[in-house]
């Protein structure tokens, strides 16, 4: 379900997730193959626009219902996002400690995947529950199709940072422009 009522919310998810898909889309630029090069340039931009397009919305309609009633809900927002940045934190420095740093971008993915399962609630909004999954989906696939370590040409497996990028992107892009619309649509 999604709270049609707290339009800024919408137009939040919008700003975040366009951002967001632009950064995904710019971090599989790191080694993608060449052919899907002006695809995640076309995402990344796209993903900006609709981000953009969203915060300028959210801006316009601060003053209108958000999810953030009170103190509490910062608190909590708060929690979630930190415990986020520490895991991907801990979780790349051991990753570049056992020199596996072409995976950094399916644990980070992993991470945000499962971070958006309580935002779900916190925002009353279910279209999150699709990148979650998605994101999820992505860096399982990314670390099945990582090169092996010491593998000098990655015996023709995608980079990590091609793989969720390339799931993550489209899906963060269509989530942003999905509650463009719906704020659009109820304000």
């Amino acid at each position: 379900m999604v709270d049609l009522e707290r339009t800024r919310d919408l137009f939040m998810v919008a700003a975040i997730f366009g951002t967001f898909g632009f950064a995904w889309a710019g971090w599989a630029q790191e080694a993608p193959p060449p052919r899907l090069r002006a695809l995640l340039g076309a995402l990344g931009a796209a993903s900006l626009l609709v981000g953009v397009a969203g915060g300028l919305l959210a801006w316009q309609n601060w003053d209108e219902p958000s999810s953030f009633s009170g103190a509490d809900d910062g608190i909590r927002f708060g929690i979630v996002v930190g415990v986020e940045v520490v895991l991907c934190l801990v979780g790349s420095a051991v990753l570049a400690a056992r020199r596996r740093t072409g995976l950094v971008a399916a644990w980070v993915s992993l991470v945000v995947g499962v971070h958006f399962v309580p935002l779900v609630f916190l925002f009353d909004n279910q279209t999150l529950l699709v990148p979650a999954a998605a994101m999820v989906v992505s860096a399982v696939l990314a670390w099945r199709r990582a090169p092996a370590v010491g593998s000098p040409d990655g015996a023709g497996r995608l980079a990590a940072s091609a793989v969720t990028g390339l799931v993550n992107a489209p899906v963060l892009l269509l989530t942003a422009a999905a509650n463009l619309v719906l704020g659009l649509a109820s304000s």
